[in-house]
């Protein structure tokens, strides 16, 4: 069962403790239940159940708008690196308003880099692959 999965996180743009976080965020108990279950099952993602459930894991950013925060649904603030092939890349921090406070097209890059503050409220990435945090 350990070599199965419903799920391969790197393909849709997540960290594997994102993924166990958020999966066990959508459930009732599921916390408990990963927390019993991976160490016996699955014993080389207990290292990545350890940083889900204790909330200090790396969040990766897809194509969609984040709320900037810490719970495990939100992103939060710092800075964001996606590179590769990217092409028609748009990215916006915005205001809790609206207003927006960056943002940027890049029709054709190798690599950019976002800096998400923490009076940002929201973050949108669209066509720019996987953003992930720079430490």
């Amino acid at each position: 069962m350990a070599d199965q999965t419903d799920f391969l996180p790197e393909q849709v743009g997540e960290s594997v403790p994102q993924a166990l976080a958020m999966r066990a965020a959508s459930q009732k108990a599921g916390a408990e239940a990963l927390r019993a279950g991976v160490p016996l099952l699955c014993p080389k993602w207990t290292e990545a159940l350890t940083k889900s459930l204790s909330g200090r894991y790396d969040r990766w950013i897809t194509d969609d708008t984040y709320d900037i925060g810490t719970s495990p649904t939100q992103i939060p603030p710092g800075t964001y690196r996606t590179e590769g092939d990217i092409a028609d890349c748009y990215w916006e921090r915005t205001a809790a308003n609206g207003d927006i406070i960056d943002n940027g097209l890049a029709n054709v890059a190798r690599k950019i880099t976002v800096h998400i503050s923490a009076t940002d409220s929201t973050f949108t990435s669209e066509g720019c692959g996987v953003w992930t945090p720079v430490h």
